[in-house]
């Protein structure tokens, strides 16, 4: 199987420094641009089949490539939404791993107040990857998501441990990532 993994283009919150989570913030003038660049890019992809999260961001990063293409399958998951950061939801970006530096918490596995851990995104994450490999294990896929599942992702992928996320290079807004899984 091969999986190429997406961040979405900028978003308005993005833009703003904000930490969207799960807020359903579409895309800057920016992130418009360069989806439509990434169109170019899709094209040597060739993907079988389409996952976007629930949120408006990732499938408008990938429209202006579909919109070149017939009939694409495209499927949302729910196990791609967002990482839920709860109170932190809308405050400027890098707050929750402040409060976690300032106060001594593991930011892999704190929650935050009525949000969700890396450790409970990564789960998901897993399961999603138990899916695809079940369900599709000879097709391209293409997985548009966010930052954190996107890395939680590749994370399992390549069989390491949530302790390490901090180790791997965050994805940026639009990037594209390519594995290779036998």
């Amino acid at each position: 199987m091969k999986i190429y993994l997406l961040r979405h283009a900028e978003s308005t919150s993005n833009k703003a420094n904000m930490a969207d989570s799960q807020i359903d913030s579409g895309l800057s003038l920016e992130g418009q641009k360069c989806a439509e660049e990434l169109s170019e890019e899709l094209k040597t992809v060739n993907p079988y089949i389409f996952f976007v999260s629930p949120l408006a961001r990732t499938r408008q990063t990938i429209q202006p490539f579909l919109d070149t293409l017939g009939n694409s399958v495209v499927l949302e998951s729910q196990l791609l939404l967002e990482r839920d950061l709860g109170d932190f939801t809308g405050t400027p970006m890098g707050a929750f791993q402040k409060y976690c530096d300032d106060n001594n918490l593991d930011k892999i596995t704190t929650r935050p107040p009525s949000g969700e851990s890396l450790e409970d995104v990564y789960t998901k994450t897993v399961q999603f990857l138990k899916d695809l490999k079940n369900k599709y294990p000879d097709k391209t896929v293409l997985v548009c998501g966010s930052k954190n599942n996107l890395m939680c992702l590749q994370i399992a992928i390549e069989g390491k441990n949530i302790s390490d996320y901090y180790s791997f290079p965050p994805f940026k807004t639009g990037e594209l990532r390519r594995f290779e899984i036998v």
